[in-house]
């Protein structure tokens, strides 16, 4: 199926590892133009570098969304420079920056750690929305697509701040849907269940600490925990995000927004 993304202009947050790469991988393979935003780093510089030697037509766009100095609106101009100096649209606009943060519980996390997780899973969003809509409203289908999680709907008791957050992400998705259709641009959301990223691999680096575990050892038992309470059998990689990405991108998609959809394997039906 041709998904009609060649030469489309696509921005992705967090895109320089994980989930946010693997969308930027798929993106270009489709022929679209990507701009990779991440803090300013080797991560960055590394996805970029990599992309282009498969031939991917990829820039990237450095920048930090979040505390301790909120961005200003000429911040978020100062980001989006080569898209409207360049282009002047922008078609597609993937929210995915993101982190669960501190693995604790309410007791053990702080007003800080909450306010750290808005501003990372949701307030990143909300700014580079206000300041990317120019660019979308000179798109002919422009959408977004938001990196969401299954733990909005079915949280299981550790990550509060992260769960909270998320759900207001989901939340803000919807409202603009609604807002935004009358502009003909597409909001939808994307939940992913237990993917392995660096969340997982900083989780079980800590189990390698506290239980004498190699770090081998103990990702394969964090792996096979997951995958126990998944119908399909095991933990989800970034590459299952990206079909449906690119789907819900692209003009196969033009008659869905509001929507959120969860790739979880089937955890989501599986019961308590």
């Amino acid at each position: 199926m041709d998904l009609q993304l060649e030469g489309r202009h696509v921005l992705i947050t967090g895109a320089s590892t994980g989930i946010g790469r693997a969308l930027a991988a798929g993106f270009a393979a489709e022929g679209a133009r990507v701009y990779l935003n991440a803090r300013p780093g080797a991560h960055l510089d590394a996805a970029v570098r990599d992309l282009r030697a498969r031939g991917a037509r990829v820039h990237a766009l450095p920048g930090d969304l979040t505390m301790p100095r909120s961005p200003s609106a000429s911040d978020m101009e100062g980001l989006l420079a080569p898209l409207l100096e360049g282009p002047g649209c922008l078609d597609v606009l993937v929210h995915n920056a993101g982190s669960v943060g501190p693995f604790a519980g309410l007791e053990a996390t702080t007003d800080a750690d909450w306010l750290a997780s808005l501003e990372l899973n949701l307030m990143a969003a909300v700014r580079l929305t206000r300041a990317a809509l120019p660019l979308l409203r000179a798109a002919a289908q422009p959408n977004m697509v938001c990196i969401g999680s299954t733990g909005v709907e079915r949280p299981d008791g550790r990550w509060p701040h992260y769960h909270a957050a998320k759900a207001a992400l989901a939340n803000f998705a919807r409202s603009l849907a609604v807002e935004l259709a009358p502009e003909g641009i597409r909001v939808n959301t994307v939940s992913p269940g237990p993917v392995w990223t660096s969340s997982w691999e900083r989780e079980a680096a800590e189990l390698a600490a506290h239980s004498g575990q190699s770090p081998e050892l103990a990702a394969e038992t964090l792996r096979h925990r997951a995958a126990r309470r998944v119908p399909l059998g095991r933990i989800g990689e970034v590459d299952d995000l990206v079909g449906i990405c690119l789907l819900l991108a692209s003009s196969r998609a033009a008659w869905i927004t509001g929507a959120e959809i969860a790739v979880d394997g089937g955890l989501g039906v599986a019961g308590p």
